[in-house]
């Protein structure tokens, strides 16, 4: 026996049928129909000396479609959660096309194993590779006769190219991320006044600064549907960047201990405990660590330590951030810090929203940012405010910046 899994965006079971019906004429067919949950066995007897050539495709699908993945309402959600820590868990040669791959995860509808019996012949070859075309799917399988990129477990995109594999390694330059429009927008009329009037507010920030605008982004949540961290859990937060950030900048090792000890610095993640416990940083470490700058500065000003946020052209001021921190002591900051409201905080989440799409686009199509904006700017503050709104409740290390 030998099986893989497909995944799609798109529902099309019926279609699906129809091609195995196409490939195997006289095989006999029986299905299961429970729904969203649906069944299907191909056999092909083998004759007087031959075996029966078997094909079982097992299917469901979302209880409810989506181009996102927000909660966890199903069992295919809970594999596609599960999935996407799975994938952020791997090393990877391209971690921007990781990423990216990820929202192809997330935006996933259904999922078929497709199970064969003995093996993968010319005419289950042939079904599969035609349901992963129609489907602009991707698929998850172990190594067998048709997938041998790898010697584990890994991603193929629809034409069996390597997406991934357990070692990091990569063989795609690119991954076609496909919504359809039906489940990327509700319907105007479901959402809110405050959601539109922010949606519109952004649109106009970003045109007034010739920063490029995809008005078919959705709405995102309104307050009444949003808790913000406490105010406990942004401080923390902030001592813990600060020390990060003051790391990948330079500052001796010693002095940071010191710092740690000083201010009680004790929410560490696990990704910013392995980093402070290195004796020296290699480039990237040092890149993610001192970058925490720009994250740290959106969350000062979600506790008012900063009046507005400045406009994403430049880098933050990095001595005003740190003074900012070190000149109070621990109890004077903590008590002088508050936090603002869920609507400036949706604010400024929408506005930056519409700015980190605009940063993707231009990467993908390996152009300018429009508007001047820094991309880098724009993806910490995102990464923040989407930590500091709990979207997804992923902890810190983990947090999506979904455009």
């Amino acid at each position: 026996m030998e099986n893989c899994t497909i995944y799609s965006h798109q529902l099309k079971f019926d279609e699906i049928v129809n091609i195995i019906k196409s490939h195997l004429p006289k095989a006999k067919i029986e299905f299961n129909d429970g729904g969203k949950q649906k069944g299907l066995v191909a056999t092909v007897k083998g004759g007087f000396f031959g075996k029966d050539k078997i094909l079982t495709v097992n299917y469901r699908e979302r209880e409810n479609p989506s181009y996102k993945l927000d909660q966890v309402e199903c069992g295919l959600t809970q594999n596609l959660a599960g999935m996407v820590n799975y994938i952020q868990s791997l090393p990877a040669s391209n971690p921007a096309l990781r990423n990216k791959f990820l929202h192809k995860v997330m935006a996933a509808n259904c999922e078929m194993p497709f199970i064969t019996e003995p093996d993968f012949n010319e005419d289950f070859e042939g079904i599969l590779k035609q349901i992963a075309k129609a489907t602009n799917a991707f698929i998850f399988t172990g190594p067998n006769r048709i997938f041998n990129r790898s010697g584990g477990q890994h991603f193929v995109d629809q034409d069996f190219n390597l997406i991934l594999d357990t070692d990091g390694k990569m063989e795609v330059d690119d991954i076609d991320v496909v919504v359809d429009a039906k489940y990327h927008d509700g319907p105007t009329d479901s959402y809110s006044e405050e959601q539109l009037k922010r949606k519109a507010n952004s649109e106009s920030f970003l045109s007034s600064h010739g920063i490029k605008t995809n008005t078919n982004l959705p709405c995102l949540a309104e307050s009444g549907n949003t808790t913000l961290r406490t105010t406990e859990e942004v401080v923390n937060r902030i001592y813990a960047l600060l020390a990060v950030s003051v790391l990948g900048e330079g500052l001796e090792k010693e002095k940071v201990e010191q710092l740690i000890s000083a201010k009680s610095i004790q929410s560490f993640t696990p990704k910013e405990q392995s980093i402070l416990g290195l004796t020296e940083l290699d480039d990237q470490q040092r890149a993610y660590a001192t970058w925490r700058y720009e994250s740290l500065y959106t969350l000062l000003w979600a506790v008012n330590m900063f009046p507005d946020l400045k406009y994403a052209s430049d880098i933050c001021d990095v001595s005003a951030v740190v003074s900012t921190i070190f000149k109070p002591t621990r109890a004077e900051f903590e008590q002088q810090a508050q936090l603002r409201s869920t609507e400036e905080v949706l604010n400024e989440l929408d506005k930056t929203y519409r700015m980190n799409w605009a940063c993707v686009d231009a990467r993908i199509k390996n152009a300018q940012v429009s508007g001047s904006i820094n991309s880098s700017v724009v993806y910490e503050r995102h990464y923040a405010l989407n930590w500091l709104t709990n979207y997804q409740d992923q902890a810190w290390d983990n947090v999506q910046t979904n455009t």
